[in-house]
């Protein structure tokens, strides 16, 4: 990837793709199973929400594994940063511990991370309120931000490298 001299945003973007429809797969497997197996019932008019929420919260979460494998262009140990990145997002967006049991500057952290907001906005959804606009665009507002990141690293990073091999080359 490094030695063409195409644009590679499109190579990049495309690889992410690959892990949102794999992350919607996934999402959407675990209700299907609860409606196939102990009988949940999901109206259909009801499906718009939901697949709404997950999309942005796979998007987000691909935007964030995109900003985090950027870091692998410069970290050697890119396995301890996704499994902090991971507890981090278990621990910050609710989707573990209640957000309002956490300390102030976690929600705040919170607030950045992907999947906060998606994961508010599915439990309004099951409450019975309607679809949160306000939550899915803070979610996608979130995802574009780790997009931006992502490119800014990736960007920074593989100047670096170039650089570096340039030097090692002479």
């Amino acid at each position: 990837m490094l030695p063409s001299p195409r644009n590679r945003a499109p190579l990049r973007f495309g690889r992410a793709l690959s892990y949102v429809l794999n992350g919607l797969a996934i999402s959407v497997f675990t209700p299907a199973a609860a409606c196939l197996l102990p009988g949940l019932r999901i109206p259909v008019g009801a499906l718009p929400g939901p697949a709404a929420v997950l999309l942005a919260a796979a998007a987000g979460c691909s935007a964030l594994g995109l900003a985090l494998g950027a870091l692998g262009l410069r970290f050697r140990d890119v396995v301890l940063i996704s499994n902090v990145a991971s507890s981090g997002l278990l621990l910050l967006t609710g989707a573990n511990v209640p957000r309002e049991n956490l300390p102030q500057w976690m929600r705040a952290v919170g607030d950045v991370l992907p999947m906060t907001h998606a994961a508010e906005a599915a439990r309004e959804l099951s409450a019975g309120a309607g679809l949160g606009g306000r939550a899915i665009a803070a979610e996608l507002a979130a995802g574009t931000g780790y997009v931006l990141l992502a490119v800014v690293l990736l960007t920074v990073f593989e100047r670096g490298s170039r650089r570096r091999a340039t030097l090692d080359v002479m």
